[in-house]
């Protein structure tokens, strides 16, 4: 299939579905289809020994079914979602509450998970208003943010003095 056949099934794809909440396990959030890959490739390095806390490596390229990463940045080591953007948690949250919702979540995207995704160590699921389910760190749910744009990004760590860069 020639490159521009496959553009424009993207272009018609993200047109008639728009960005889309994946609720699996390695594809918690929402899908970019114009996205690039920023990393080539995981390598596990955890104290868990389950394989889903990782570290971005540039060693041979393997797909990536992982929910979390680890990221180098300016600011340190960071948790990041699979495709290796920085997670955020809300100081305005109550343990094991989001109180995220409406405009928020417009910047602020919640770390969608599955009802029954496999946790482990400190990251699990919590059940929020809306009947949706986010992964949260330490009881503290998980964010993105728009602002960030690649891999690396921590610019939403300190917005408004309530959001910080989730880190180990």
């Amino acid at each position: 299939m020639k490159l521009t056949t496959l553009a424009a099934i993207a272009t018609l794809s993200t047109i008639a579905l728009g960005s889309v909440n994946v609720y699996a396990e390695g594809k918690a959030d929402t899908v970019d289809y114009f996205a690039k890959d920023k990393h080539s490739s995981y390598s596990v390095s955890n104290s868990y020994g389950d394989g889903y806390y990782q570290t971005a490596n540039t060693s041979t390229p393997s797909p990536s079914k992982k929910v979390v990463t680890k990221v180098s940045t300016s600011i340190g080591t960071v948790f990041a979602n699979a495709q290796g953007m920085t997670l955020y948690t809300f100081t305005k949250d109550a343990e094991g509450v989001s109180n995220c919702y409406d405009g928020c979540t417009g910047s602020w995207p919640p770390f969608f998970a599955k009802a029954n995704a496999k946790v482990w160590g400190d990251f699990t699921v919590i059940e929020r208003k809306d009947g949706t389910y986010q992964w949260a760190y330490k009881n503290q749910p998980l964010y993105t943010w728009v602002g960030d744009r690649q891999q690396g990004d921590t610019t939403g760590h300190g917005v408004g003095s309530v959001w910080y860069a989730a880190q180990p």
